[in-house]
């Protein structure tokens, strides 16, 4: 069934459109609840697609390096990807705070895929690459060290990702104007 057809099969059985973000909860108080939909195609060389809030779809397939079609983004990927999302916003909420002048923040994010004794894989680390201009840098490292220090306190998901492995995060100096 095609992601169209779905979408229609589900307001004629009168289940509308997934709620991504339950407001209710979300604006009221502490807890914000939020989904995600993951469907699948074939077997292991099959692919799928990850749909968030506003409907925007994620075409995803296994790595072909651990027998996948390659056909999307891995789930390796996407949990490298998910990291970097939270912690760029996150950077992005105390650059504004601190004044600090860096408009377009950007993150590189990488991870180690190991043997698990248990069998099969698992992620053994995973660096955040602050990617940061030299005149910037070179004018305000202090202050850009502290943005990136509160990013990495309250970024929800390198949290998540700490509790299972080693989190570092770096600093990637990168060519640039000044501010």
């Amino acid at each position: 069934m095609g992601h169209e057809t779905e979408i229609l099969a589900a307001v004629a059985e009168g289940r509308g459109r997934m709620s991504w973000h339950d407001r209710d909860v979300g604006e009221t108080g502490e807890v914000r609840r939020f989904q995600s939909r993951v469907s699948w195609n074939g077997d292991a060389t099959g692919s799928g697609t990850a749909e968030v809030a506003g409907g925007f779809a994620i075409p995803i397939a296994g790595a072909v390096s651990l027998g996948g079609s390659g056909a999307g983004a891995n789930p390796e990927e996407m949990f490298l990807a998910t990291i970097g999302a939270c912690f760029v916003n996150t950077w992005a909420i105390f650059l504004k705070k601190l004044s600090l002048a860096h408009p377009a923040p950007e993150v590189r994010v990488s991870g180690e895929l190991g043997t698990d004794p248990a069998g099969g894989f698992r992620m053994e680390g995973v660096t955040i690459h602050a990617r940061v201009p030299a005149p910037l840098l070179s004018s305000s490292r202090a202050a850009v060290e502290k943005t990136l220090g509160l990013a990495e306190k309250y970024c929800i998901l390198s949290k998540v990702a700490r509790a299972a492995m080693p989190v570092r995060v770096e600093i990637e100096e990168i060519p640039g104007s000044a501010p």
